[in-house]
């Protein structure tokens, strides 16, 4: 039952676990034309050689490089993930999804279920919506050809359905609009072949090399931007895209692909855990089928048919295994999914889940099959039938050797686990340059803009808020920089990126930070519309101990000084170090509301803010946020690997302790006449729980001075990629130990108890 129930959960776990590598690897997958599809990607050097790759690239450049260059069949810009509301009659939703051209349907894989997929983007009033979206508004009836209201201005009419996006898929959207429509609408900024605002993929023509192709356009960008020429342009496969996400210095090196491989070799520990299990139960058993093998030899079978047969035995219970195994994967699917984040299904009948799910029981079975069969076969058949043949010592130092790789696996992932977690915490508890707690926030929709600082002071007034203030992004989540910064004393060919965005008077207090230098806007100050603050990251960078009245040029036109430095904040995630930052007033970059609310006060702020959202924007429904949920949101991806992590360590435990049950009750066993010697000369019942628990205190401790350094290691290179990370540290390492030897001396302690106090005439009766 142990080695039955023990593979069971091996297995299922492995098999949820390469569910989830295979979801993964097949991400972007279903395109049919996945091996022509391509991203264009950007390298931008900086001064110092610092290099930065972004996804981001030029308005104009997806058409323009179709044009030029004849190897390029299709392009098409995207827009990131838009949020917009849409009207139909007495129904109103927010939605998301993109604004693309017509050569996106025709080069990536969504099927229309109703439209011209020719067509149905050409016209900038259209619109292709989801099939769920269509359900939404208009049930079961035709929606071809209706129309709906964006953001209670512009109306689209409804000219294609599209069939469900794959989940599969790193796109997903509900509707698909014209990219001229967006074009047109954001022309001054989007125009420019000096700003990057959206992506662009591409489809090359059948045979192309897209080596050659990407040296071609390597310098695109630069040949149409007068001052900037530090942008490379590179292609990479869409194919690669969501799992080799991760760029340094212009070279790829990682990304989703890494918790892809960390998983992958965490289900083949598990699977070997659990047929380490098997291997020492059946060999330690391995006496009572001694007679069985004499004879067998005798009578003329060969070593070969011998392991055939008992290769087959071990096959046959991990068939029962496997099909255990299928039972708990069911169940523990709907749990696995809410934590990934993820809509796996197992379903035998398709091809690859049937491919995975043979290759786990013929792994499984060899794996813990192979040396049982080989050491049974091996009985000399003249000893054993003479009664001279037991559980030999190579068998017995075959176990110990099991037992201990079996818990070196499992401290390693022990010590993973703890270290995952105390790194998350860390993550969440760290001091980021601002207080992120009792925040919320509301994105401007309708007039708001117009009335911002009417609406700030109608905030302040409420008893709930503490202080209110106005920005143009939310200050843990944006992407603005720009190289166009002057200073004195800068060398003219030195370049440096530089994050930056709008902020009002009350945006530093509102939000925390700290002042090192100088002061904050002030409205008393009308030159302040011309003026700057800088963080410390941006001080250094300019070469300033004290910026405060170092005069600032912003695009050459711009012209002011800096009147301040605030101290360095996180506003990217802990992976990165806080890069150089400047802030400026400019309310016509405003677009969203912070309210700093008081302690135990937030259904009161979230009034006050629902009754301004329902003054200016009334055709909007209320919506608010809160920053502290935005930072956790920014690690959701860090959390799943945590908690995912956490059981699958747990699980490795369980069944390495099922394994150490059944030796221990073996081992009681085969020394129940010994116990009952040694009780009857005087030995007392905790002296012989020691005595037995002693052989597997050894092994554990061994394999604790095994497992210690390598989780030490592999936890040191996952921390590494971190630019802020606790250190693995040797408590942690001593926390795992304990934990390993606690648990595997309470599995043991119940047998050896047992047989200690059994009543010795019995024992010695036993035969």
């Amino acid at each position: 039952m142990i080695n039955i129930v023990g593979l069971a959960f091996g297995i299922s776990c492995s098999l949820i676990i390469f569910l989830w590598v295979r979801d993964e690897l097949n991400t972007d997958g279903f395109h049919k034309k996945k091996d022509r599809l391509y991203r264009v990607m950007e390298n931008q050097t900086y001064s110092g050689g610092q290099m930065y790759t972004f996804s981001s690239t030029p308005g104009p450049m997806a058409p323009a490089l179709k044009d030029r260059f004849p190897e390029i069949e299709l392009s098409t810009r995207i827009t990131w993930p838009e949020r917009r509301l849409f009207q139909n009659g007495e129904k109103s939703f927010y939605e998301e999804g993109r604004f693309v051209d017509q050569d996106f349907i025709l080069m990536h894989t969504f099927p229309l279920i109703k439209g011209d997929i020719n067509s149905c983007l050409k016209d900038n009033h259209s619109i292709v919506i989801s099939k769920a979206m269509a359900k939404k508004f208009f049930g079961e009836s035709d929606p071809m050809g209706k129309a709906f209201v964006m953001d209670n201005g512009d109306s689209f009419s409804i000219s294609g359905i599209l069939d469900d996006i794959p989940t599969t898929s790193s796109m997903q959207f509900e509707f698909l609009i014209p990219f001229e429509w967006f074009f047109q609408k954001n022309k001054d900024w989007l125009a420019s072949w000096g700003n990057n605002n959206i992506r662009t993929n591409i489809l090359l023509r059948e045979k192309t090399n897209p080596t050659v192709l990407a040296e071609k356009l390597k310098h695109e960008i630069n040949q149409h931007t007068e001052d900037s020429k530090n942008t490379d342009l590179f292609i990479q496969p869409m194919k690669d895209a969501y799992l080799y996400g991760k760029f340094e210095s212009g070279k790829q090196t990682g990304g989703r692909i890494e918790y892809v491989r960390i998983f992958f070799v965490v289900a083949l520990l598990v699977i070997i855990i659990a047929s380490i299990n098997f291997m020492n139960l059946t060999t330690a058993q391995s006496a009572k089928r001694a007679k069985e093998v004499g004879l067998r030899k005798t009578v003329g079978a060969i070593k070969n048919q011998l392991i055939f047969q008992f290769l087959s035995e071990s096959m046959v219970m991990v068939i029962f295994s496997a099909l255990l195994a299928v039972a708990i994967t069911y169940l523990m699917l709907p749990l696995f999914n809410d934590i990934a984040g993820k809509k796996l299904s197992l379903d035998l009948f398709d091809g690859q889940p049937l491919v995975i799910f043979i290759s786990v029981i013929f792994f499984t079975g060899l794996i813990s099959g192979s040396y049982p069969a080989l050491y049974l076969s091996g009985f000399n058949p003249a000893s054993v039938l003479k009664g001279q043949m037991k559980s030999g010592t190579g068998a017995s130092r075959f176990r110990k050797v099991l037992v201990v790789t079996q818990f070196s696996l499992s401290i390693t992932l022990i010590i993973s686990s703890l270290v995952v977690f105390k790194q998350l915490n860390f993550i969440k508890s760290k001091d980021i340059g601002m207080n992120r707690t009792n925040l919320a926030y509301l994105w401007m929709k309708g007039d708001m803009q117009k009335h911002g600082d009417a609406i700030r002071e109608e905030l302040m007034k409420d008893q709930a808020v503490e202080i209110a203030s106005l920005s143009s992004a939310n200050p843990i989540d944006f992407g603005n920089s720009t190289s166009g910064l002057e200073w004195e004393g800068k060398d003219p060919s030195q370049q440096i990126l530089f994050s930056n965005f709008s902020v009002d008077y009350n945006f530093i207090r509102s939000l925390g930070m700290s002042m090192k230098l100088g002061r904050t806007f002030k409205q008393e100050f009308s030159t302040d519309t011309a003026n700057f603050i800088v963080n410390e990251a941006a001080a250094k960078a300019m070469g300033f101990e004290n910026p405060v009245d170092k005069p600032l040029t912003l695009w050459k036109k711009r012209k002011g000084k800096i009147i301040g430095m605030v101290k360095d904040f996180h506003f990217q995630d802990v992976h990165t170090k806080v890069e150089p930052l400047f802030m400026l007033y400019d309310p016509s970059w405003f677009n969203v509301i912070f309210v700093r609310y008081k302690e135990g006060q937030l259904s009161g702020a979230l009034k006050a803010m629902e009754k301004i959202s329902k003054q200016y924007a009334a055709a909007y429904p209320f919506e608010s946020n809160l920053l502290d949920q935005d930072w956790e949101n920014l690690y959701k991806t860090e959390d799943r690997f945590g908690k995912l992590f956490n059981y699958f360590s747990g699980l490795s435990i369980i069944i390495s302790c099922l394994g150490l049950f059944g030796l221990s009750a073996f081992s009681a066993q085969q020394r129940t006449k010994e116990l009952g010697v040694r009780k009857v000369m005087g030995a007392s019942v905790s002296g012989l729980m020691q005595l037995m628990a002693k052989e597997f205190a050894v092994l554990v401790l061994v394999a604790v001075l095994i497992g210690c350094p390598i989780g030490w290691y592999a936890m040191d290179w996952w921390l590494k990629t971190y630019a802020y990370h606790i250190e693995v540290g040797m408590m942690t390492l001593i926390v795992a130990a304990s934990l390993c030897l606690a648990v595997s001396m309470l599995t043991v302690s119940y047998h050896a108890a047992k047989a200690a106090m059994i009543d010795p005439v019995r024992s010695l009766r036993y035969e």
